[in-house]
């Protein structure tokens, strides 16, 4: 009797090691996927601040073209260091003291 627990016991303990091995490749499967959907997350992220600067961009130039427009004059346009990840700057019309500022 002795000796059966004995083989049952190296069974198990045979078994146990298949399962924490099995268990250690589902781990790393697992911590890949992860890294991968965080490269993913910070990608997207980075695409949409990407796509909100060109955005911004595009409203400001529309911007200083209407003023362009309506005031009938050249704009000075100086640009300014970017705070909150957008391109500000600033459109001065000379001829009627205007700034506009986008």
């Amino acid at each position: 009797m002795s000796s059966d627990l004995k083989v049952l016991i190296i069974e198990l303990e045979a078994k146990i090691t298949d399962e924490k091995a099995r268990f250690e490749v589902l781990i790393t499967k697992l911590k890949q996927d992860q890294a991968e959907i965080d490269a993913r997350i910070l990608k997207l992220k980075q695409d949409q601040a990407e796509r909100e600067a060109k955005k911004n961009r595009k409203f400001q130039i529309r911007y200083i073209q209407i003023a362009k427009k309506i005031l009938n004059e050249e704009p000075i346009i100086k640009y300014r260091l970017p705070f909150l990840n957008g391109l500000e700057l600033d459109a001065f019309f000379q001829k009627y003291r205007i700034a506009l500022e986008v």
